[in-house]
């Protein structure tokens, strides 16, 4: 047996039969075509994997990457460990281009078609006015084109976009469910108290129009005292509504001052004040927000991101540890600053979910086995014959996120090796140049 790689000597995490075994993993091309006891010697490049633990490549289905020119969210996560994303999330989803297709990307990515884009391209650039009529119609068009193109299905970012009404965001849906292993990514129209009515609409939205609806990052939308009610909501849904959702490990959110999330009156639906709120970007970055400090951006640098420490920190845990939820970072970044979850999302998740009590394949099944599913991923999140070679290989005592509020831009400790299509992107924190990697198209 010829080989281009060969991982021996590592203790394989199956997340789908929740098992560890030792095995060693052969490589031809960018497919696994061994898994097994034998050692080949016809191999062109070995990974010692003894002490270490291999797993099936990070699959994160919640990511911003919709700027053509930077590619920092895609090596921050492939550093620890992520090799195919779906970005484009929040209704921030760009119009393909043969630019964005042909890009060289550090990591497989695929995009949503954002609901908001389509706004634009319509004309409606006012938030806070509904669509009517005829401006639903020439949205269900440009849908209809952006899917054929290879677009992964819609995003919506409904808190972001107050004057979007139902019967606008139903129309839409119901173009996602008449293609096949497509599905709606929705940022719910509340947060705080009120989280529970976005819940519920989302919910409504995956029942009646027919089509699967991810929840985007729950914990930062209602641990406000309402996560595990919402959870409850979901799991009662199972029988009518087909609902996943994702989840990051910290009780912090970020996003740009100039969106709707920041109009007045937050602090009410918080319960917290300006002092929670941390300029994450710009000649501001690291500052507490001042009333003066607040107006002065919402007004002149509307896409100054800001990080706001305002949720629960157990309930967040909480939704870590049930046994549907995803990982997945919201990884969003400006001019290389942005909030620690881009660079420590999943260590810092498997830390958590250890303490808690998770093994080894309950939290990986989290990061590759579930987002596979739930992404009709099937040749890869888990390490079979014939899978994607993309594979992770970690110390299971030294994985840990480094990267904090002050220095968000830290990588990870204990990630040893990354392997992306059969060929090694990372080896102990030194990422390699991309060899040609393009969007996922569906």
């Amino acid at each position: 047996m010829k080989l281009d790689l060969l991982i021996l000597d590592g203790s394989v995490v199956d997340p789908e039969k929740l098992e560890t075994y030792k095995a060693n993993i052969g490589v031809e091309g960018d497919s696994i075509v061994y898994v097994g006891s034998d050692a080949p010697t016809d191999v062109k490049v070995t990974i010692d994997a003894k002490g270490l633990y291999v797993s099936p490549g990070f699959i994160d289905t919640h990511v911003h990457d919709e700027k053509l020119d930077e590619d920092d969210v895609e090596r921050a996560l492939l550093l620890q460990g992520v090799t195919t994303a779906v970005a484009g999330n929040c209704g921030l989803g760009p119009i393909l281009s043969d630019e964005l297709l042909s890009k060289p990307r550090y990591l497989r990515i695929g995009f949503f078609t954002g609901h908001q884009t389509l706004r634009q391209e319509v004309g409606l650039n006012d938030v806070y006015m509904p669509a009517d009529s005829k401006a639903i119609k020439e949205m269900v068009e440009i849908l209809k084109q952006e899917l054929s193109k290879g677009s992964f299905g819609l995003s919506l970012g409904l808190e972001y976009v107050p004057g979007a009404s139902y019967s606008e965001i139903s129309e839409l849906a119901k173009v996602v469910a008449q293609y096949d292993k497509k599905w709606v990514s929705i940022h719910i129209r509340y947060d705080g108290e009120r989280s529970l009515e976005g819940v519920k609409e989302a919910i409504s939205l995956a029942s009646e129009c027919g089509v699967r609806v991810q929840i985007s990052h729950l914990a930062s939308m209602a641990s406000f005292g309402c996560l595990e009610k919402a959870l409850e909501m979901i799991e009662e849904a199972k029988p009518h509504a087909d609902v996943t959702f994702d989840s990051y490990p910290y009780r912090a959110f970020c996003t740009r001052i100039g969106s709707a999330v920041f109009d007045p009156g937050f602090e009410k639906r918080w319960k917290k004040g300006f002092s929670s709120l941390q300029v994450a970007s710009g000649k501001n970055r690291g500052k507490r927000l001042t009333q003066e400090l607040y107006v002065k951006l919402r007004k002149e640098e509307p896409d100054t991101l800001i990080i706001a420490h305002v949720m629960n920190e157990e309930e967040v845990k909480v939704a870590l540890k049930h046994p549907d939820c995803m990982i997945a970072s919201d990884a969003l970044m400006e001019n290389g600053q942005g909030h620690p979850r881009v660079c420590g999302t999943f260590p810092r998740a498997f830390r958590i979910l250890l303490k808690e009590g998770l093994s080894w394949p309950e939290i990986v099944r989290k990061a590759t086995y579930l987002p596979a599913k739930a992404s009709w991923f099937e040749d890869r999140g888990v390490i079979k014959q014939g899978c994607k070679a993309d594979l992770v290989v970690f110390h299971p005592k030294k994985i840990e996120d480094c990267a904090t509020f002050k220095e968000p831009n830290l990588p990870p400790k204990g990630i040893e090796y990354v392997v992306l299509g059969g060929k090694i992107a990372v080896q102990k924190e030194t990422l390699f140049e991309p060899e040609g990697e393009v969007m996922l198209r569906r």
